[in-house]
């Protein structure tokens, strides 16, 4: 029989009748367990927790998978600096010159012809509020998914996200909005992200960083049902698009093949084609 303690108390003990010893000092007698994995440890081996304690091996578990969050501002990340660069300068230039007519999503140019509306949004923003925060998490979760996933991979998610994005607002938007922003792609990173997170939760510091994610998705997209002109069509596309991707890239169990990639590279561009044909298609608006 094993009882558990109170939030904040030391971790589960053992029964007294029970005599059981320390997974490590195999010849102490203890009462105590590991709070996270429920191995009997002795006073040794435990190590001070928020709650209960932790053994040796779930403590370095923890600080593996740490650095590629804590540390990933500072690694090398090539493509995010290059992306928060074009995104700012496109941002000057449309202040200055006005490439929203050119470049932003508006369904009636993209039934026409103009598909190229469908990503070039992302490089657009109608405030300093607007692409500040995007690029804030840019600046934040774009080092994190270039560092896991790679340079190559990483661009190659961000467009695609940046497509689905584009693609749902194009499908579901009413016919004369107008969208402009980064948030389709900043989306499909959290989504990858999601995946990744959640394919390693039983270490303590990635099961916190998948709160994290999942707070800022969910906030979001509620903050998108109660202020006006945000496009949470394009949040969604994003979304599911970077999900759809986290699951055919993230390596977690060894299965993510290159083969397996670029074929759910493909399926993801396929479903944003898919949308973009069927809204063409039923297109009833005039221009």
């Amino acid at each position: 029989m094993v009882t558990t303690s109170p939030p904040g108390q030391p971790g589960p003990l053992l029964d007294d009748a029970e005599e059981t010893y320390c997974y490590a000092h195999t010849k102490t007698p203890t009462k105590l367990r590991c709070s996270r994995c429920n191995r009997p440890i002795c006073g040794r081996c435990a190590i001070p927790a928020s709650v209960g304690q932790h053994c040796p091996e779930c403590v370095a578990e923890a600080r593996k998978s740490a650095p590629k969050v804590r540390t990933a501002l500072a690694v090398n990340a090539p493509a995010t600096r290059v992306i928060l660069a074009i995104t700012i300068a496109f941002y000057v230039i449309d202040r200055v010159t006005g490439l929203v007519p050119y470049l932003a999503s508006f369904p009636p140019a993209i039934a026409g012809g103009e598909f190229w509306r469908l990503l070039t949004p992302v490089l657009l923003h109608g405030s300093l509020i607007h692409i500040g925060l995007n690029m804030y998490i840019l600046y934040i979760y774009g080092p994190i998914v270039e560092q896991n996933f790679g340079t190559a991979r990483f661009i190659a998610m961000y467009l695609i996200s940046g497509v689905m994005g584009g693609a749902a607002s194009y499908t579901f938007s009413s016919c004369r909005s107008v969208g402009v922003g980064a948030s389709g792609a900043i989306f499909g990173l959290a989504g990858i992200l999601l995946i990744y997170a959640y394919n390693r939760r039983k270490s303590v510091v990635m099961g916190t960083f998948l709160g994290g994610i999942r707070f800022f998705i969910i906030a979001n997209l509620l903050l998108g049902l109660f202020i006006p002109r945000i496009d949470n069509f394009a949040h969604l596309g994003g979304l599911v698009g970077g999900v759809l991707l986290g699951l055919g890239f993230d390596d977690a169990e060894s299965k993510a093949t290159p083969g397996r990639q670029l074929a759910t590279g493909l399926g993801v561009l396929a479903l944003g084609v898919g949308l973009v044909a069927f809204r063409t298609a039923t297109f009833t608006c005039g221009v």
